[in-house]
């Protein structure tokens, strides 16, 4: 899908549709899609709030890099926040 070349998500919302997927086989598609859905949920009950603040996109960056190489990696050499013990 040309919406999402040159993109990091594999996810897109279309207005009046819903959630458009792709992934490295259907399981990657579903997956993203769950994500998607969890995000617009999230974003639905802050606006409830108020506008939300926008994350500078260093953050995003950040956050990015963390989830694809650490987050529920096992045996990482990342340690925990505020030294928290792993379980």
């Amino acid at each position: 899908m040309s919406t999402l070349e040159g993109h990091r998500s594999p996810a897109v919302l279309m207005r009046s549709h819903g959630v458009f997927t792709i992934g490295k086989d259907a399981r990657a598609a579903v997956k993203a899609a769950v994500m998607c859905e969890d995000v617009a949920r999230t974003v639905h009950v802050a606006r409830q709030l108020g506008e939300p603040l926008p994350i500078p996109q260093a953050d995003i960056d950040h956050l990015y890099d963390r989830y694809q190489n650490a987050y529920g990696q096992h045996g990482t050499t990342n340690s925990p926040p505020n030294g928290a013990q792993p379980q």
